[in-house]
């Protein structure tokens, strides 16, 4: 008898394609990443089929994979609706929106929408999840998440998204106020200073919001990095308490946390400018109260484009 397929199977298949890796998908599951690179090998086996091929930096789909994964998830998404009926059938609660925000939207955005949203649903909870921008989109695409208010990711896939784009905005190189360094103003004089990257080191394309394509555009090597985290707290203590640096939005160095403290290098070469926007499914309605919230994330941009 033909093994049967089980959605298990397919959502480690879809994990493993978000995340970009196993490692990443297994911290995501909660299981081994030994466990869960055999049981995909295994269902390859079982069906004849090779959908990822295994690379030092992650993962990337075969042809075969790129075609299944559409199907699969199209299928995952009608047994995740499903399951969630069930849930609010079986477990009435409070609503609640689960919202990703990157690091602009987490000190500019939320907080200025925060008060005027509890007034009109004053019993919904925010969930909020703060990341870089290729897992916030990857927790979009697999309704972990009913929207993000994110940076567009570089080569970033629209294709099964709406995209609603709030502002442009722009990174810079940030160090502490009395930096050694701080009147540099070309990035060739700082290719022997240590870094701090805000991202996720597992994720391919997580260093997209930092240093590293600067570096590549100049020609000057790699970078010399000496932290990685997901915390934005933990990068603005090291930076404050240490000659590193960092590449974070302008709005970091303006925030009242950091006046003061942190400084902008006045680097000559512009700093690219990128995108804030609101990204959700479009093959999935947002519930009336991400609706609501959405719409107030959207016209405080447009108030803040104008000012």
């Amino acid at each position: 008898m033909h093994p049967k397929m089980t959605l298990q199977q397919l959502r480690d298949l879809m994990a493993v394609v978000e995340h970009g890796g196993f490692r990443a998908a297994a911290r995501a599951l909660h299981v081994s990443q030994g466990g869960l690179t055999k049981s995909l090998a295994r269902f390859e086996k079982e069906h004849g089929v090779s959908l990822i091929e295994r690379h030092a930096k992650g993962v990337i789909l075969t042809p075969q994979g790129e075609e299944f994964v559409r199907y699969a998830r199209s299928v995952l998404f009608e047994a995740n609706r499903t399951e969630e009926w069930l849930r609010r059938v079986r477990e009435p609660r409070a609503p609640c929106v689960r919202l990703g925000v990157s690091i602009e939207p987490t000190l500019k955005f939320v907080p200025a929408v925060l008060a005027d949203f509890r007034r009109v649903q004053p019993d919904v909870t925010l969930k909020l999840k703060q990341s870089v921008a290729t897992e916030l989109v990857a927790g979009v695409r697999d309704n972990r998440l009913e929207f993000a208010v994110t940076r567009i990711p570089l080569h970033f896939d629209a294709s099964d998204m709406h995209v609603d784009v709030l502002i442009e905005t722009e990174s810079v190189v940030v160090g502490r106020s009395n930096y050694p360094l701080a009147s540099a103003t070309e990035l060739s004089e700082l290719v022997n200073c240590d870094w701090v990257i805000l991202g996720e080191q597992d994720l391919p394309g997580a260093h997209d919001e930092t240093i590293w394509e600067l570096f590549q555009e100049q020609s000057l090597g790699a970078p010399r990095i000496a932290a990685v985290t997901d915390s934005l707290f933990g990068v603005l203590s090291m930076l404050i308490e240490s000659d590193c640096l960092a590449r974070l939005p302008r709005s970091v160095v303006r925030h009242p946390l950091a006046q003061g403290l942190l400084t902008a290098l006045p680097l000559k070469r512009p700093v690219r400018r990128y995108s804030i926007a609101l990204v959700h499914k479009a093959s999935q309605q947002l519930t009336p109260e991400a609706r609501t919230l959405a719409a107030m994330l959207a016209s405080f941009a447009r108030l803040t484009r104008s000012t």
